[in-house]
């Protein structure tokens, strides 16, 4: 009588490992929850501006002002600037990829095997190529899409977004915001705005200048910061400033101050509420209330493929929670 001996087991495929590994649920919610932590950093930490110095440097001041000694350790680990740093932009083509190569064992699970539950297995589908086009969206926005921060809106006038040919322009009366079609814009704060001319006592124009503009017979000026310009012909320098203790909104009173030169000295002042007018040596100052906004201007080409990626997300993992839960197990039908 001859005796047969099992045959020794095969070699497991080294390639097939690696493929269950990288289309394993695991290696899939270790980087969900990575990607997730540094969105919610980035939500938690207000990020670092760089279209422009003026908002960068404004930034800077809160920055430091909330977080204190620890601003320079945040900064030197990038948490002021997660979405534009490699670590977040390689942890997320990983998770492209492996969102890839789930959606591909999905599809062949499901348009494969006869016998599965053919409905069941669309959920997994549904989530992972949600994943995926969400990703993709979140890629086309950041090649393509802009965002500009800290650009000043005056009351009554359009402003244009710098780079683009989009513009931004802030309702006099009721403040509301308007721009372009295809961008989104929000007011980050709002405060006051002056418009002055000036005539001489024959009522002709008279010119103002600012140290970095050229004369003009008009000007509306945001009063984010006290603001300084002459009028030559009137041998006249006018200040505006915000009044120290009140609190920066649209309607706030600006504290209007004209000295005469030479020598310098403060010939009058006045609170500018509403219209107000001025005369100093004949020369007539009229001072008109004009609010201004600080807006954040955004374009995102990415938005319709993040919205329905986010959409099918939802759908297959709530579908496939919700089917597992209902679906009878083995041995209790009937």
């Amino acid at each position: 009588m001859v005796t047969q001996t099992p045959s020794a087991p095969g070699r497991r495929d080294p390639w097939r490992l690696i493929w269950q590994i990288v289309t394993s649920d695991s290696l899939l919610v270790i980087l969900l929850l990575a990607a997730a932590v540094g969105l919610l950093i980035a939500a938690w930490v207000s990020q670092a501006p760089t279209s422009n110095p003026a908002a960068y440097a404004r930034w800077l001041s809160e920055t430091q002002a909330r977080f204190g000694g620890a601003t320079q350790t945040m900064q030197a680990l990038g948490l002021f600037g997660v979405a534009r740093s490699f670590g977040f932009r390689a942890l997320l083509a990983l998770l492209g990829g492996i969102l890839l190569l789930c959606l591909v064992e999905c599809g062949e699970r499901t348009f494969s095997d006869a016998d599965r539950h053919g409905v069941l297995d669309m959920f997994p589908l549904l989530a992972h190529g949600g994943g995926l086009l969400l990703l993709i969206g979140l890629v086309i926005a950041h090649l393509w899409g802009w965002r500009v921060e800290g650009l000043i809106v005056r009351g009554g006038e359009r402003t244009s977004v710098p780079g683009t040919a989009s513009w931004v322009t802030l309702d006099g009366d009721t403040l509301n915001i308007a721009h372009s079609a295809g961008i989104a814009a929000f007011s980050e704060a709002r405060g006051p705005g002056v418009r002055i001319n000036a005539t001489d006592a024959q009522g002709g124009p008279l010119a103002l200048q600012r140290a970095e503009d050229d004369p003009r017979t008009e000007l509306t000026l945001a009063i984010v910061e006290d603001q300084l310009l002459a009028i030559p012909e009137a041998q006249l320098i006018v200040r505006l400033a915000l009044q120290v203790g009140h609190p920066i909104e649209a309607h706030t009173p600006v504290l209007v101050q004209v000295y005469c030169y030479p020598p310098v000295r403060l010939e009058t002042e006045a609170v500018v509420e509403g219209d107000t007018e001025l005369t100093v040596d004949g020369a007539r100052l009229h001072f008109t209330s004009v609010p201004y906004a600080r807006v954040t201007a955004t374009f995102n080409p990415g938005l319709w493929p993040t919205c329905i990626g986010i959409a099918l997300a939802a759908v297959g993992l709530g579908g496939r929670i919700v089917w597992s839960v209902r679906r009878p197990k083995a041995g209790e039908e009937g």
